[in-house]
Order: structure tokens, then C-alpha cells, then sequence
């Protein structure tokens, strides 16, 4: 578990990110080459440059990572939910998709998403993550609600007349929102660094729209150590941050309850 002081520091790099995110436009410095020219150029970039460019990379690496968590937070809710009222063949489906999703790389599902993309990987990319998150939170919700419902506790509220609605209130909901809650957050540290592999093989965003992976495989061309440790630091920085916080949040949420 992490120490204070360490999960402080954490909450900090995230929320610092954010507020790159929201500010991005705004905190950039004014450059010579336009938008579109500055990842291309990276690897001979000034520091100023290299500034406006982390900006803007940083700013579309944290709207797409919350845009896939929110989208998969609420479809694999809903949809780890409702598996519970189906038949055995929607557990089937579910648990089938789940079985491929885990043994197709998340590169393959891009690559044969792109076919198909007319926004040049941005829609592949974002459908092809949320798909993957989607399928994992549905697998989550769907084992914590089945441990919870059928307890001793949800028994006794069940014969003294308890509603269904009260028992999803009163006893799944808080027990899920920590579980969940660490997942998306382990699951955004890993969306960080599956964004990056993508983009830096050509299958993430597209080439010209500034991203940590573009960066990346713009500098591992021939760049500047300065321009390649921006890159690297953002990306570990960012997913240590991440996956510290959810793991501790998983290790709290196994605590016992009352």
C-alpha cells in the first residue's frame, strides 16, 4: 500500500495532467512550425518546441484515456449487470467475448478496426480500447455483484422483504465503487502505455496529431536525449501515478466491511 505521501504525489501528477489537458491551449507557447509540423520535426526541436508539443500530446493522451474509462465504465456496468437477469446463453457470450478479447493483442483489433476508419485511427483506436476495457469491467461488476447477492447478509435482506433495488443500493453499490473505481484506475495506467506502443507501430493516433507514442517513434528516429526523456517520463511518470493509486484502492477495497 502506498504511504501518504506517495499517494498525494501521485493524486498530483494526475491531476497536473488534467490541468495540462484542459489548459493545453492556452499554456502553449507560440512556435515557428504550425501543429501539424511539430511532432514531425521533434527530433530537431527546440526546447520550446518540445514544450508546446508535450502540451498538446499530453492534452489528446488524457482525453482519450478518460473518454475510453468513461465509456467503458458505463456500458461494462450495465452490461456485467444485465448478464446477471440473462440466460445461460448470454453468460456464454460474455464469457466467450471476454476469452477473445484476451487472446487477440489489442494491436491486432486495431489494425482490423483501421480497415474500416475514415478518421485516420482515431475512431478504430478509441472503439478497439473501450471494447477491451468494456469487456474486463463487465467481468468485474458481473463477480462482485454474484459474491455479494447471494451472502448471507443479501439472504437475510432478501427473506425480510428487502427489494431487489434496495439490495443493489444498500449492499452492491458501495461494495463496487472501490473495486471498480482501482480498476478503471489500473486500467487507465495501462490504456496509457497501449496508446503509446500503438501510436509509436503507426496504429494509435494519427501521424500528424501530437501523441506520447508519435513522439516517441519520431525521436527513436534521431533526436535530442531531451526530447526522448520528455517522452519516456511522461509515460512512465503518468502510468506509475496510475497504477499506484488503483493498487491502492484494490488493497483497501479488500478490507473487510461491516
Amino acid at each position: 500500500m502506498l504511504t501518504r505521501w506517495a499517494r498525494w504525489l501521485a493524486l498530483g501528477v494526475l491531476l497536473a495532467l488534467l490541468g495540462v489537458a484542459v489548459g493545453a491551449d492556452w499554456l502553449a507557447p507560440r512556435t515557428g512550425p504550425g501543429l501539424r509540423a511539430l511532432q514531425a520535426d521533434l527530433g530537431s526541436a527546440s526546447a520550446r518546441e518540445i514544450a508546446a508539443w508535450w502540451l498538446f500530446a499530453t492534452r489528446n493522451a488524457v482525453w482519450l484515456v478518460l473518454g475510453v474509462s468513461a465509456v467503458a465504465a458505463v456500458l461494462g456496468t450495465a452490461l456485467g449487470a444485465l448478464s446477471l437477469y440473462g440466460g445461460a446463453g448470454t453468460v456464454r457470450v460474455l464469457s466467450r467475448s471476454i476469452e477473445f478479447s484476451a487472446a487477440v493483442p489489442g494491436l491486432i483489433l486495431v489494425g482490423v478496426l483501421r480497415f474500416t476508419d475514415p478518421s485516420g485511427g482515431v475512431a478504430s483506436l478509441f472503439g478497439a480500447l473501450a471494447l477491451l476495457r468494456t469487456l474486463d469491467i463487465a467481468q468485474l461488476v458481473r463477480a462482485q455483484v454474484l459474491s455479494t447477492l447471494p451472502s448471507d447478509f443479501g439472504e437475510a435482506s432478501r427473506a425480510l422483504g428487502a427489494s431487489r433495488r434496495w439490495q443493489w443500493r444498500v449492499h452492491v453499490v458501495p461494495r463496487l465503487l472501490g473495486p471498480l473505481s482501482a480498476n478503471l484506475l489500473v486500467g487507465a495506467a495501462s490504456l496509457i502505455g497501449l496508446e503509446a506502443a500503438l501510436s509509436f507501430t503507426g496504429l494509435g493516433l494519427p501521424h500528424d496529431m501530437p501523441s506520447w507514442g508519435g513522439g516517441l517513434g519520431a525521436v527513436a528516429a534521431g533526436g535530442s536525449g531531451a526530447a526522448l526523456s520528455c517522452v519516456v517520463g511522461s509515460i512512465a511518470l503518468s502510468s506509475a501515478a496510475a497504477y499506484g493509486l488503483g493498487v491502492h484502492l484494490a488493497t483497501s477495497a479488500l478490507a473487510p466491511r461491516p
